[in-house]
């Protein structure tokens, strides 16, 4: 083996000359041999990593290089981590049945998507890694048996994915350790369980009152209903009210429908709210507005934490003064430490009421608004805004304050430096004139993402001064914006490619304007969306 001389990244360009070496030259000699003594320009030693089987399984992966004789190689019991997202077909029964012999050390699995893998095979692989703390399935055969073998094989399990999987409440009871054998996941702390379609109410309660070291539990079933059942047992039987650990809540249950994250919320009693003196830890918060009206002092000491609240109005065509009366005051209360806001279907939306009880907000949504406050709050400081990363206005209905919703909104982007996203639905004071103001005090320098719908006064001017001013711009979606004509559409697209932008646009209802060519990836944590709410 030569002497490589040390580049910028020695470690990835000396894997990356392993990897594309046919399969004769990794028998001679073995890679464990010859690869530690790959050396530096002085001829020392180089330390590639601690486990090089480790390193060359995720670089043949990371690259989509993995073919399945470099299994042969890499399938070592030194192994920690094995996730085949970008080599999907890799992932066979004879594939399978070689890694559940040699990596009996596997911490972390994924076989998302791996849908014609058999459920004896996921389940010989898993029944082989009783250090398994963390679990992807999500999209596979797997069932209630695959279920039984994690409760009798991975005691150490902490995350669980099993979206779109056969698993039914018999397979929860059998996570859980209420099967026959006693034996269970005891010690998991998350479990995204969405469109599991034979789970019902009943299966997610015994999840919530069995695994006692569950935080987050993310499924379409409403968790609030299932706290307050908890919270009346209690009260019924005179058991003591013992805390649960989950940090996320949520009192509306999501339709299971084709559109990923559409979500109905169902009303519940007021009442229903004092089922949070269970949860002292909850970070994360979904609600309806009638249950804050009258909401007592020791429901809102297991407020103090909140960091993610969606907040709706369960009666948007009732304009009854909710925002005003009953949101801005609960603000007040929980606003503090909010990184995240949502608020939905409301009307007399008052942004800039919102912002002065947020001083620390990093993403700010207003979804479906259906009317705006004619005199918002004037007497609040810029400040407040500087935090902000991501903001969305979406108004839903034509009538509303133009001069008030002007005044709103450059306020806002007068006074965001770090806004990384921008939304806007059918918001007719953005102008080319209105943005030319506001760019004299935010240059939006760190915008990443535009996307606007419906926004009919603007033109190109200004969607090319962000694409030029932004340092970081990945992404811009244009839906039915009518003073963008073909020619406007054509030249943002040769600047998007030029730049090495995602452009989308959709022109009028169903009608698609997409550049493939400029597509680049978005790291976008979703944390945006519902699910990791």
């Amino acid at each position: 083996m030569p002497v490589l001389k040390s580049p910028p990244s020695l470690q990835r360009s000396c894997l990356d000359v392993v990897c594309r070496l046919p399969r004769e030259q990794w028998d001679a000699p073995h890679i464990a041999v010859w690869l530690p003594k790959i050396t530096s320009d002085t001829r020392q030693p180089h330390n590639l990593c601690a486990n090089l089987y480790q390193s060359l399984l995720d670089h043949l992966i990371q690259t989509e290089q993995l073919q399945s004789w470099h299994l042969d190689y890499v399938a070592h019991d030194r192994l920690t981590c094995l996730r085949f997202e970008k080599c999907l077909d890799i992932i066979d029964v004879d594939s399978a049945k070689l890694i559940s012999m040699r990596c009996p050390n596997l911490e972390d699995v994924s076989l998302l998507g791996r849908k014609q893998l058999p459920v004896c095979s996921i389940q010989l692989m898993l029944g082989s890694f009783a250090r398994l703390r963390v679990l992807d399935i999500n999209y596979t055969k797997a069932d209630d048996t695959t279920m039984m073998t994690l409760a009798r094989g991975c005691p150490e399990l902490q995350e669980l994915r099993i979206m779109k999987t056969n698993v039914t409440d018999v397979g929860l009871f059998e996570l859980c350790g209420l099967g026959e054998s006693g034996e269970g996941c005891k010690k998991v702390t998350k479990l995204w369980m969405y469109d599991l379609t034979k789970v019902t109410l009943f299966g997610v309660s015994y999840v919530i009152r069995a695994l006692k070291e569950l935080k987050e539990l993310y499924t379409e079933h409403n968790i609030g209903f299932v706290v307050y059942g908890i919270y009346q047992e209690c009260l019924l039987h005179n058991l003591p009210l013992s805390p649960l650990k989950l940090d996320y809540v949520s009192f509306s249950s999501a339709t299971a429908k084709d559109s990923p994250g559409e979500k109905t919320f169902t009303p519940a009693p007021a009442s229903y709210i004092k089922a949070l003196k269970l949860c002292p830890n909850l970070t994360n918060l979904v609600i309806n507005v009638e249950m804050v009206a009258d909401i007592d002092e020791e429901v809102l000491l297991s407020l103090f934490q909140l960091k993610i609240l969606a907040l709706a109005d369960s009666n948007p065509e009732l304009s009854n003064g909710t925002f005003q009366r009953d949101v801005i005051p609960f603000l007040s209360k929980v606003g503090a430490m909010l990184e995240k806001a949502t608020l939905i279907d409301f009307s007399e939306v008052d942004v800039l009421a919102v912002a002065s009880h947020c001083p620390v907000v990093l993403s700010l949504a207003f979804q479906n608004v259906q009317g705006v406050a004619e005199e918002p709050v004037r007497q609040v400081k810029d400040s407040v805004f500087q935090s902000i990363e991501y903001f969305q206005l979406d108004i839903y209905v034509d009538d509303v304050p133009e001069e008030s919703v002007h005044y709103q909104l450059e306020r806002v982007l007068k006074n965001t430096p770090k806004l990384k996203r921008l939304h806007l639905e059918y918001v007719h004071c953005f102008t080319d004139d209105f943005m030319t103001d506001v760019m004299k005090y935010n240059k939006f320098e760190s915008l990443q993402t535009l996307k606007l719908i419906e926004c009919h006064c603007i033109t190109r001017k200004t969607i090319e001064a962000l694409m030029n001013t932004a340092n970081n711009f990945s992404e811009v979606m244009v839906v039915n914006c009518e003073k963008l004509k073909t020619t406007d559409l054509e030249y943002l697209r040769k600047l998007a490619a030029w730049r090495n932008i995602s452009f989308s646009v959709v022109e009028g209802y169903g009608k698609n304007y997409h550049d493939s060519e400029s597509d680049v990836d978005e790291n976008d944590n979703g944390e945006e969306q519902w699910e990791e709410m």
